[in-house]
């Protein structure tokens, strides 16, 4: 075929000719299309150009819209993703509590709770009834648990059975003071704690589980921060009515009187002019009643007890108090009063 191919233009001349004829039609017809072509395309541009002159300030204004808009969207992407960490972190924080918790209450070796060295207040509010909750819900017999505080406040944590060690039989007042001015706060294990409960846990025998406040302000913490509602810590305490401990001494006391508590602190400062308010309040009490000044007998924080004064209708019960036991004579003569001021 490639023989008969060259040899095709010596044995028909006029092939030649016809071949040359039908590739200038089809060039002329390529090039009138390609004429339309770029006519069409001409017209085409002319009407993108007329589109663009109308249009671009709009979409500027509008690509200028999306900027602010995108940017608006990522600060609110980013919050929630702060608050979603955070929230994802305090879950994480709280279900590492329950792990342990859950771990002390399968083992059958002895449990230190405590020690708790911080406010009176939160002792009162927060830890105890987490203390109540814990060793219900996770069933630790209460033989296992060695109690740690100061101040004889075992009755306040309504577990009959337990042991309580009191802190103040072991560390003098001015040591107490010491670790307290370190920080109210329990966020942290420290050294006076850990030597303490090294101690206790050596009478136990050894191998005790070990549930210290710090557990608990990790756990409440997101609640006192405003990040998580109430139920965030009130479905973690067990409230209860305390039993006020049998304290001897008291049977001296009358049998209907008014409890007074007055210390000075920053927020009730020891002014002369405080000092005599809290004079006028305990006088004019006394002039129809009979009135139980309580001090605490110890200080080993920042609280400092105001005078009591002299007058015949008042009573005191410093002779009763000691470092080891002064929070347990204040929660009975409180229980024991017809009112409290």
């Amino acid at each position: 075929r490639r023989f008969g191919r060259t040899l095709h233009p010596l044995l028909d001349p006029d092939g030649f000719e016809r071949d040359v004829a039908r590739t200038t039609a089809a060039t002329q017809r390529q090039l009138q299309e390609l004429t339309k072509a770029i006519e069409q395309v001409s017209a085409r541009v002319d009407r993108v150009e007329r589109i663009d002159r109308r249009q671009s300030e709009h979409l500027e204004d509008t690509a200028q819209q999306l900027r602010y808009g995108t940017r608006q969207q990522l600060a609110f992407s980013d919050r929630l993703l702060k608050v979603a960490n955070t929230d994802k972190r305090t879950h994480f924080i709280r279900e590492r509590a329950f792990r342990r918790l859950r771990h002390i209450g399968r083992d059958r070796g002895p449990v230190i709770i405590g020690p708790w060295t911080g406010e009176v207040g939160f002792e009162l509010l927060y830890w105890v009834p987490f203390v109540r909750w814990v060793v219900e819900r996770f069933r630790i017999d209460p033989a296992r648990i060695t109690l740690i505080s100061r101040g004889g406040t075992a009755s306040w944590y309504g577990l009959p059975d337990v042991k309580y060690v009191d802190l103040l039989e072991r560390r003098s007042a001015k040591e107490l003071q010491e670790h307290s001015a370190q920080g109210k706060k329990q966020k942290n294990l420290r050294v006076f704690d850990r030597r303490l409960m090294r101690e206790v846990a050596a009478e136990r025998g050894g191998g005790a589980g070990f549930v210290h406040p710090a557990i608990m302000y990790a756990m409440f913490t997101p609640y006192w921060k405003r990040v998580t509602p109430e139920p965030w810590v009130s479905d973690i305490m067990k409230n209860t009515r305390i039993t006020p401990p049998e304290v001897p001494g008291l049977e001296t006391l009358p049998r209907d009187y008014v409890a007074v508590r007055f210390y000075f602190s920053d927020c009730f400062p020891d002014t002369p002019a405080n000092r005599a308010l809290s004079r006028s309040v305990v006088d004019a009490l006394a002039r129809t009643r009979d009135v139980v000044v309580i001090g605490s007998g110890v200080q080993v924080d920042d609280h400092r007890d105001a005078d009591a004064g002299t007058q015949a209708r008042v009573h005191t019960i410093t002779h009763l108090l000691k470092p080891e036991n002064n929070l347990a004579v204040q929660t009975a003569v409180i229980a024991r009063a017809k009112s409290f001021i």
